[in-house]
Protein backbone atom coordinates (compact mmCIF):
# COMPACT_ATOMS: atom_id res chain seq x y z
CA UNK A 1 0.00 0.00 0.00
CA UNK A 2 2.91 2.58 1.19
CA UNK A 3 4.72 1.57 -2.40
CA UNK A 4 1.68 2.12 -4.38
CA UNK A 5 1.07 6.08 -2.30
CA UNK A 6 4.74 6.33 -3.11
CA UNK A 7 4.16 5.88 -6.57
CA UNK A 8 1.61 8.10 -7.18
CA UNK A 9 3.70 11.18 -5.93
CA UNK A 10 5.98 10.34 -8.19
CA UNK A 11 3.39 10.87 -11.29
CA UNK A 12 1.60 13.40 -9.84
CA UNK A 13 4.83 15.72 -9.54
CA UNK A 14 6.93 14.40 -12.10
CA UNK A 15 6.27 16.95 -14.66
CA UNK A 16 6.54 19.33 -12.58
CA UNK A 17 9.36 18.51 -11.28
CA UNK A 18 10.88 18.43 -14.74
CA UNK A 19 10.19 21.62 -15.53
CA UNK A 20 11.75 23.09 -12.47
CA UNK A 21 14.47 20.72 -13.14
CA UNK A 22 15.10 22.13 -16.44
CA UNK A 23 14.20 25.91 -15.48
CA UNK A 24 17.06 25.73 -12.75
CA UNK A 25 19.21 24.43 -15.28
CA UNK A 26 18.79 27.01 -17.82
CA UNK A 27 19.12 29.35 -14.68
CA UNK A 28 22.50 27.98 -14.52
CA UNK A 29 23.52 28.23 -17.51
CA UNK A 30 22.30 32.02 -18.13
CA UNK A 31 25.33 32.28 -14.77
CA UNK A 32 27.64 30.44 -16.64
CA UNK A 33 26.98 32.69 -19.81
CA UNK A 34 26.91 35.52 -17.69
CA UNK A 35 30.22 34.39 -16.14
CA UNK A 36 32.14 34.23 -19.21
CA UNK A 37 31.16 37.98 -20.15
CA UNK A 38 32.67 39.54 -17.45
CA UNK A 39 35.92 37.61 -18.00
CA UNK A 40 35.24 38.52 -21.61
CA UNK A 41 35.09 42.32 -20.56
CA UNK A 42 37.95 42.52 -18.14
CA UNK A 43 41.59 40.89 -17.76
CA UNK A 44 41.08 37.58 -15.15
CA UNK A 45 43.45 39.20 -12.59
CA UNK A 46 40.51 41.98 -12.04
CA UNK A 47 37.81 39.78 -11.99
CA UNK A 48 39.41 37.37 -8.84
CA UNK A 49 40.57 40.43 -6.70
CA UNK A 50 36.85 41.61 -7.29
CA UNK A 51 35.44 38.02 -6.08
CA UNK A 52 37.78 36.97 -3.51
CA UNK A 53 38.82 40.18 -1.77
CA UNK A 54 35.71 42.37 -2.65
CA UNK A 55 33.67 39.75 -1.78
CA UNK A 56 31.55 39.94 -5.00
CA UNK A 57 29.49 37.16 -5.55
CA UNK A 58 29.06 36.34 -9.73
CA UNK A 59 26.12 33.79 -9.04
CA UNK A 60 23.70 35.76 -6.79
CA UNK A 61 20.94 34.91 -9.17
CA UNK A 62 20.92 31.42 -7.60
CA UNK A 63 20.33 32.73 -4.27
CA UNK A 64 16.28 32.62 -4.14
CA UNK A 65 15.95 29.82 -6.56
CA UNK A 66 16.47 27.18 -4.45
CA UNK A 67 13.66 28.69 -1.89
CA UNK A 68 11.12 28.77 -4.97
CA UNK A 69 11.73 25.17 -5.84
CA UNK A 70 10.69 24.39 -2.41
CA UNK A 71 7.57 26.55 -2.14
CA UNK A 72 6.69 25.36 -6.13
CA UNK A 73 7.44 21.54 -5.36
CA UNK A 74 5.15 21.91 -1.77
CA UNK A 75 2.55 23.69 -3.29
CA UNK A 76 2.04 21.01 -6.15
CA UNK A 77 2.44 18.00 -3.70
CA UNK A 78 -0.41 19.11 -1.17
CA UNK A 79 -2.26 21.69 -2.60
CA UNK A 80 -4.42 19.34 -4.91
CA UNK A 81 -4.86 17.11 -1.65
CA UNK A 82 -5.58 19.85 0.53
CA UNK A 83 -8.52 21.32 -2.09
CA UNK A 84 -10.94 18.45 -1.93
CA UNK A 85 -9.61 16.95 1.10
CA UNK A 86 -7.85 13.93 -0.14
CA UNK A 87 -5.09 13.44 2.00
CA UNK A 88 -7.98 12.72 4.71
CA UNK A 89 -9.19 10.35 3.05
CA UNK A 90 -5.40 8.51 2.11
CA UNK A 91 -5.21 9.09 6.12
CA UNK A 92 -8.06 6.32 6.48
CA UNK A 93 -5.92 3.86 4.28
CA UNK A 94 -4.44 1.03 6.16
CA UNK A 95 -1.22 2.68 6.51
CA UNK A 96 -0.19 4.75 9.64
CA UNK A 97 -0.41 8.19 9.49
CA UNK A 98 3.30 8.79 10.11
CA UNK A 99 4.43 6.27 7.56
CA UNK A 100 2.11 7.82 4.89
CA UNK A 101 2.79 11.66 5.81
CA UNK A 102 7.33 10.61 6.01
CA UNK A 103 6.60 8.98 2.58
CA UNK A 104 5.23 11.87 1.15
CA UNK A 105 8.03 13.75 2.54
CA UNK A 106 10.51 11.80 1.10
CA UNK A 107 9.01 11.78 -2.29
CA UNK A 108 8.86 16.12 -2.08
CA UNK A 109 12.46 16.14 -0.38
CA UNK A 110 14.33 13.86 -2.52
CA UNK A 111 12.55 15.87 -5.92
CA UNK A 112 13.94 19.11 -3.78
CA UNK A 113 17.52 18.08 -3.83
CA UNK A 114 17.73 16.47 -6.96
CA UNK A 115 16.89 20.00 -8.18
CA UNK A 116 19.70 21.21 -5.45
CA UNK A 117 22.45 18.55 -6.51
CA UNK A 118 22.05 20.09 -9.88
CA UNK A 119 22.32 23.37 -9.28
CA UNK A 120 25.60 23.08 -6.73
CA UNK A 121 27.15 20.83 -9.73
CA UNK A 122 26.88 23.29 -11.84
CA UNK A 123 27.77 25.97 -9.54
CA UNK A 124 30.97 23.63 -9.30
CA UNK A 125 31.66 22.93 -12.73
CA UNK A 126 31.29 27.08 -13.44
CA UNK A 127 33.30 27.85 -10.85
CA UNK A 128 35.97 25.41 -12.12
CA UNK A 129 36.40 26.88 -15.28
CA UNK A 130 37.30 30.24 -14.54
CA UNK A 131 38.87 30.24 -11.26
CA UNK A 132 41.59 28.56 -9.08
CA UNK A 133 40.32 25.23 -7.47
CA UNK A 134 40.11 26.53 -3.79
CA UNK A 135 37.48 28.73 -5.61
CA UNK A 136 35.03 26.06 -5.94
CA UNK A 137 34.74 24.89 -1.88
CA UNK A 138 33.74 29.25 -1.44
CA UNK A 139 31.04 28.44 -3.64
CA UNK A 140 29.74 25.61 -2.32
CA UNK A 141 30.01 26.90 1.26
CA UNK A 142 28.27 30.24 -0.19
CA UNK A 143 25.70 28.64 -2.43
CA UNK A 144 24.95 25.41 0.37
CA UNK A 145 23.02 27.53 2.91
CA UNK A 146 20.91 28.58 -0.09
CA UNK A 147 20.29 24.89 -0.54
CA UNK A 148 19.02 24.45 2.32
CA UNK A 149 16.72 27.40 2.18
CA UNK A 150 14.83 24.83 -0.65
CA UNK A 151 14.53 22.21 1.69
CA UNK A 152 13.18 24.35 4.66
CA UNK A 153 10.77 26.05 2.47
CA UNK A 154 9.62 23.01 1.07
CA UNK A 155 9.24 21.49 4.88
CA UNK A 156 7.36 25.42 5.59
CA UNK A 157 4.85 24.88 2.51
CA UNK A 158 3.80 21.97 3.99
CA UNK A 159 3.48 22.13 7.64
CA UNK A 160 1.13 25.23 6.93
CA UNK A 161 -0.68 23.58 4.32
CA UNK A 162 -1.52 20.47 6.62
CA UNK A 163 -2.31 22.77 8.96
CA UNK A 164 -6.56 22.55 9.56
CA UNK A 165 -6.54 25.54 11.71
CA UNK A 166 -6.41 29.12 9.71
CA UNK A 167 -4.52 30.50 13.02
CA UNK A 168 -2.25 27.82 13.23
CA UNK A 169 -1.60 27.85 9.33
CA UNK A 170 -0.24 31.64 9.48
CA UNK A 171 2.17 30.87 12.66
CA UNK A 172 3.40 27.92 11.14
CA UNK A 173 4.18 29.86 7.59
CA UNK A 174 5.48 32.61 10.04
CA UNK A 175 7.78 30.48 11.86
CA UNK A 176 8.87 28.89 8.28
CA UNK A 177 9.88 32.10 6.79
CA UNK A 178 11.58 33.07 9.28
CA UNK A 179 13.55 29.42 8.87
CA UNK A 180 14.22 29.90 5.28
CA UNK A 181 15.31 33.96 5.98
CA UNK A 182 18.68 32.33 8.53
CA UNK A 183 19.51 30.50 5.52
CA UNK A 184 19.25 33.97 3.29
CA UNK A 185 20.79 36.31 5.16
CA UNK A 186 23.52 38.51 3.77
CA UNK A 187 26.81 37.20 4.29
CA UNK A 188 30.44 37.03 2.85
CA UNK A 189 30.91 34.10 0.60
CA UNK A 190 31.43 31.22 2.83
CA UNK A 191 29.98 32.96 5.32
CA UNK A 192 28.16 29.94 7.11
CA UNK A 193 31.13 28.18 7.49
CA UNK A 194 30.40 27.25 10.88
CA UNK A 195 27.27 28.29 11.49
CA UNK A 196 25.62 25.76 8.57
CA UNK A 197 25.50 22.75 11.09
CA UNK A 198 23.84 24.35 13.58
CA UNK A 199 21.48 26.07 11.67
CA UNK A 200 20.84 22.67 9.85
CA UNK A 201 18.93 21.21 12.70
CA UNK A 202 16.49 23.39 12.21
CA UNK A 203 15.54 21.70 9.19
CA UNK A 204 15.70 17.91 10.87
CA UNK A 205 13.03 19.18 13.85
CA UNK A 206 10.68 20.59 10.99
CA UNK A 207 10.21 17.12 9.81
CA UNK A 208 8.28 15.71 13.21
CA UNK A 209 6.72 18.85 12.95
CA UNK A 210 5.15 18.15 10.24
CA UNK A 211 3.50 15.42 11.66
CA UNK A 212 1.24 17.41 14.01
CA UNK A 213 -0.93 19.32 11.42
CA UNK A 214 -1.28 16.09 9.72
CA UNK A 215 -2.91 14.29 12.93
CA UNK A 216 -5.06 17.31 13.80
CA UNK A 217 -6.34 17.04 9.94
CA UNK A 218 -6.97 13.83 9.97
CA UNK A 219 -8.80 13.38 13.11
CA UNK A 220 -10.38 16.96 13.66
CA UNK A 221 -13.67 15.81 12.89
CA UNK A 222 -13.56 12.81 15.76
CA UNK A 223 -12.60 15.11 18.30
Amino acid sequence: MLRAILFKEYLKIRRPWLTLFILNGLLMAYIYIDTRHVFALDHAEIVWYRAFHLGRIYYEQLKYAPAATGLLIACIQYLPEMARERLRLSLHLPVSPHRLIIGHLLIGLSAVTLIIALDLCLLARITASYFPAEAVSSALLTALPWGFSGLASYLGVTLALLEPSSRLKLFNLAIATGIVALFLYPADPGGYRYTLPPLGLSILLMIPAVLLPAYRFRFRRAI
